[in-house]
């Protein structure tokens, strides 16, 4: 995903112009979205606000992981770097970076 409002946007397009699709599976004949393509579209919009709220709380994990290392000890850090760092390039990812 380019950035975690892409997906959305194209969505959210795609439904408010569903009677003027070019061309793929999820169109008809006459070019219109089929009503199970709306379904699962609308779904994926229905998403939106999980998935902008499950990145806010990992960001918010993270920010407290990381004030919170500085209390441990080198070995205990040592341990949860990869983890720390997995995060990190989760939340990058999510956000297109």
């Amino acid at each position: 995903m380019r950035n975690d409002q892409t997906i959305f946007r194209t969505v959210r397009e795609l439904l408010v112009n569903r009677d003027d699709v070019l061309m793929g599976n999820a169109v008809n004949n006459e070019g219109e979205l089929y009503d199970d393509s709306v379904e699962n579209l609308t779904a994926i919009l229905a998403m939106q606000d999980s998935y902008n709220d499950l990145l806010a709380a990992l960001e918010n994990l993270m920010g407290g992981a990381c004030e919170a290392m500085s209390f441990l000890d080198r070995e205990t850090v040592r341990h949860l770097k990869p983890l720390i760092d997995s995060a990190e390039t989760a939340i990058n990812k999510a956000k297109g970076n």
